[in-house]
């Protein structure tokens, strides 16, 4: 038996730099930014501890207190975080 190959219409392998759709996507933050404010998922990865201490500290004074946004929504003001983690001992909550 005879291959039939068509050499009138080659496949020609296409490639480009283009994510497959199978690929997750993600965004990376190299730094926090300055101004705005961030969730604890978005604070978490420059902080040294976990969520635990995150919401304990915030509540005792030893971080920032955070802003409620909303009934479900929690935020740091990113110019505190960035200053506590400068020199943590500066950066206590006197209003607690």
């Amino acid at each position: 038996m005879t291959d039939h190959i068509n050499i009138d219409n080659p496949v020609i392998a296409f490639t480009d730099n283009t994510p497959s759709s199978t690929e997750p996507t993600t965004t990376l933050i190299k730094h926090l930014p300055t101004q705005g404010m961030s969730r604890a998922t978005q604070l978490l990865p420059f902080l040294p501890f976990g969520s635990t201490t995150l919401w304990a500290w915030s509540r005792d004074g030893r971080f920032p207190a955070p802003v409620k946004l909303s009934p479900t929504m929690t935020a740091w003001h990113n110019d505190d975080v960035i200053a506590w983690l400068n020199d943590p001992t500066s950066a206590i909550n006197s209003e607690v």
